[in-house]
């Protein structure tokens, strides 16, 4: 009879065991910008727990940054499909991944802006995930370093112009 229960107990400790065994890879807490979570990769994705065990990102991504790194210091940038896009500190994704590539916010000389390329276009994205300027230009160039702050040289195909920083292309000669 002993010999029964301790196997009964044994089989039911190693499925308990085996059963909180999820991820194939564990990374540090607090190494990607947040104390409190800890990156995992399940099946070749990553994704965040906390340090109370619940998953707050599920491992969908291919890629998960550092938060902050972006210069905004509650979103982390992701990567899914060779797709770019942001998750925030309460584990929401607040910019679908759609974009080739998301610059750094404020490198353009617009702090809440970042720019973004789509299908070899550039464009800008704001703070809130909002597209403000459309990725239809070939280039963008840093607002103000054409002697006038609030303008960005554009360019497209062999035309140039400008937009300003409320997201209007400035027409001439009208």
């Amino acid at each position: 009879m002993k010999k029964i229960i301790f196997t009964f107990v044994t089989a039911i400790i190693l499925c308990s065991v085996t059963a909180q065994v999820k991820y194939d890879k564990i990374g540090v807490f607090g190494t990607n910008g947040k104390s409190d979570w800890v990156i995992v990769q399940l099946d070749g994705k990553q994704g965040f727990v906390d340090t109370a065990g619940k998953e707050v990102v599920k491992p969908i991504y291919d890629k998960i940054g550092i938060f902050g790194t972006n210069g905004k210091s509650d979103w982390a940038l992701v990567q899914l499909d060779n797709k770019y896009g942001f998750i925030n500190t309460l584990g929401k994704e607040v910019l679908k991944p759609v974009y080739d590539k998301i610059g750094i916010f404020g490198t353009h000389g617009k702090a809440d802006w970042a720019l973004v390329q789509l299908d070899g276009k550039y464009g800008f994205i704001d703070t809130l995930g909002k597209e403000v300027i459309k990725p239809v230009y070939d280039k963008i160039g840093i607002f103000g370093a054409n002697g006038k702050s609030d303008w960005a040289l554009v360019e497209t195909g062999k035309k140039q112009g400008f937009i300003n920083t409320l997201g209007k292309f400035i027409e001439f000669g009208k």
